[in-house]
């Protein structure tokens, strides 16, 4: 940028140049060598800032003495300038955010636009309307404001002397009050830039944490397939994807004992972090009740006793827990406000409306009831959170439980991952590019051997 911006500049003053050559400013041949040394020098700071690293950090003082050499020629020149010329520089300088760059450079343009003044006023184009003139004054003008034929003595000195006190002073006088609102620019543009680096470092560190807290949930989650590779009497697969960056759905199984396989599949209220921290909480709740041996109902009694006593943040979360027999295939579950599960018997899925108890954490002293299910070889059971039949597209309609039915139905003998792979597949059909509004998480079982 500060090699194009100083070219402009050199082509700006070569235009000059040539105007004055070419008579079209009729000023005194005194101002060209000033002129040409301008130009040469703006030309070599263009050809510095070439042959340098673009991002050295003096270039953009090679930039700005570049656009205040430019400017301040432009002045000396036309001694009817325009203020703007002067306030051009010190509003570059600011968009550095440095006060005190923005300081030096209002000072040495105050300065260097003092010499132009001065030097226009005995060699640039006079202006008749900076010109005080007093009966018996005598003036020389050639301009085509006044006709060629006039021919009259000027002061120069006293032409000075008027320049600095009607010209400059009054333009030193608006670019004092430009300048201070250009320090003040700086100053709210470092303030600013400061509080966005520090917002950016606060939003990658939060990043990293949320990868992190990401990594940790995954890790809780039975992520190693097969999960019991000795066991031929089932198969089991899971999968939780979601919404942000970590979700309140988990789902969990692991072996009591060598006969009895326990099923979790929950959903936490919420999104977000509060939601995976209390699903994380819950998680472990749930299993150290279970793995004590006790039955569905009175694991999830005792959890919801435990989150009731301290839970101020009032969060609940909606279970369905299952406790497989393995040698008999006798399932005894009990659901606290969660979604129906599906059961495949005889070559269809199907819905089980079980009876539904409280939400986990809504109230204290709840029962939940418990049923039990007699899985036979061949069966499968899908379970499933309210993410998957309330997933919607871009028209808003919710996939539904039918269409989940359905997508289970396409090819109901197969493996639990392959289900589970067919049912997310149905899902993103339907849903399209529309954003994923809820966690997905759904469970497998298939029992029996194949």
């Amino acid at each position: 940028m500060v090699m194009r911006v100083l070219f402009l500049n050199v082509i700006i003053l070569a235009l000059l140049f040539i105007a004055v050559e070419v008579g079209v400013f009729p000023v005194s041949g005194a101002i060209l060598p000033a002129t040409v040394a301008a130009l040469g020098l703006v030309l070599l700071l263009g050809l510095i800032s070439r042959k340098v690293r673009q991002d050295a950090w003096w270039l953009k003082f090679l930039l700005l003495l570049g656009v205040l050499l430019i400017y301040a020629r432009i002045d000396a020149l036309l001694t009817h300038k325009v203020a703007i010329l002067m306030v051009l520089p010190v509003l570059c300088s600011s968009r550095y955010f440095s006060r005190k760059l923005t300081i030096v450079m209002s000072a040495l343009t105050a300065v260097v636009f003092l010499f132009s003044a001065i030097f226009g006023a005995y060699y640039g184009w006079i202006n008749m309307n900076d010109v005080m003139v007093t009966p018996g004054s005598t003036f020389t003008n050639t301009g085509v404001f006044l006709g060629s034929g006039i021919e009259q003595t000027l002061n120069r000195a006293e032409y000075a002397r008027d320049t600095l006190l009607f010209s400059y002073i009054p333009k030193l006088f608006m670019f004092t009050i430009a300048a201070v609102i250009s320090i003040h620019i700086a100053d709210r543009g470092r303030r600013i830039v400061i509080a966005q680096k520090e917002l950016s470092e606060d939003s990658a560190r939060m990043e990293t944490e949320l990868q992190m807290a990401t990594q940790i949930q995954e890790g809780m989650l039975p992520n190693i397939y097969p999960p019991f590779p000795d066991r031929k009497e089932f198969d089991v697969f899971g999968t939780m994807n979601p919404a942000r960056e970590v979700g309140g759905d988990f789902f969990d199984f692991f072996l009591i004992d060598d006969d009895h396989l326990a099923m979790v599949v929950a959903d936490v209220s919420g999104k977000g972090v509060p939601a995976a921290l209390f699903m994380m909480a819950a998680k472990i709740i749930l299993a150290n009740y279970a793995m004590m041996g006790k039955s569905p109902s009175e694991v999830l009694e005792a959890t919801n006793l435990t989150v009731c006593s301290n839970n101020p943040q009032e969060m609940f979360v909606t279970v369905w827990l299952g406790i497989l027999e393995i040698s008999t295939g006798l399932l005894t579950a009990a659901n606290a406000g969660h979604e129906y599960p599906a059961l495949q018997k005889n070559g269809r899925f199907e819905l089980v409306k079980d009876k539904h108890g409280f939400v986990i954490g809504g109230m204290e002293n709840v029962t939940y009831p418990q049923y039990t299910m007699q899985l036979e070889p061949g069966d499968t059971l899908f379970l499933y959170t309210d993410g998957l039949p309330e997933a919607t597209n871009k028209q808003m309609e919710a996939f539904g439980t039918a269409r989940m039915i359905e997508a289970l139905n396409e090819n109901p003998a197969a493996n639990p991952r392959t289900l589970l792979q067919n049912v997310h597949q149905a899902v993103d059909r339907f849903v399209g590019k529309a954003e994923q509004f809820d966690d997905l998480t759904m469970l497998c079982l298939y029992y029996g051997k194949r």
